[in-house]
């Protein structure tokens, strides 16, 4: 059900290019089955060897690493969308609120310039908000084969992504030129979503 009067935009972070990108790490044995149950339409299934035998083992570090170097298209049509002050204010999420929506937030509140220390207590607050759905979250995880740990907030999440973002690309801005969200879009974003802190109090 859709809201009237509200525009809505679905870019999925976990769309098919991170599929792809998953899809090569699987065995050719393992990738044959997956075809088989899809074929099948055993969706269930086909997930369930993806799950546990690519992302469980890569853990919620490795699935945020595979979005970064994978989701560049989607990630940059949010990013653009947040950048337009037209569109503010915006409400983005995903299933749990935490991994896809934490990336996002992440991202954004790295071109906000916002310390390391003040995005991981963010992150980490979303912890608390998710208890009352924790052992739902849980029984659905396993059935696409992965672990508890799959519904918490890592504490050391945020450093570790941002460690990747450096090490692979050399600084946070020198991964936005690289998924095409240049100086220019990110002074604008930062001109719109900072223009009502600067005001005296």
């Amino acid at each position: 059900m859709k809201i009237p009067d509200i525009r809505y935009r679905e870019i999925n972070l976990n769309g098919s290019s991170y599929e792809r990108a998953l899809l090569k790490r699987l065995r050719y044995t393992s990738l044959a089955k997956l075809i088989a149950w899809m074929a099948m339409g055993r969706r269930t299934e086909a997930i369930f060897i993806l799950g546990s035998e690519i992302i469980q083992p890569r853990g919620l570090l490795g699935q945020a690493k595979d979005a970064i170097d994978s989701s560049v298209r989607e990630l940059k049509q949010i990013l653009e969308i947040l950048a337009e002050a037209e569109n503010h204010p915006v409400l983005f999420h995903c299933t749990s609120g935490k991994d896809r929506t934490g990336l996002v937030a992440f991202m954004l509140l790295l071109i906000l310039d916002i310390p390391l220390d003040a995005i991981s207590a963010d992150y980490q607050a979303s912890e608390s908000e998710l208890l009352t759905e924790k052992e739902t979250r849980i029984q659905e995880l396993r059935v696409m084969g992965l672990s508890a740990d799959f519904a918490d907030c890592s504490p050391n999440w945020v450093v570790d992504v941002h460690k990747h973002i450096i090490e692979t690309y050399g600084s946070v801005p020198g991964y936005l030129d690289c998924i095409g969200f240049d100086e220019s879009l990110r002074s604008k974003m930062k001109s719109n979503l900072l223009k009502n802190m600067t005001a005296k109090p």
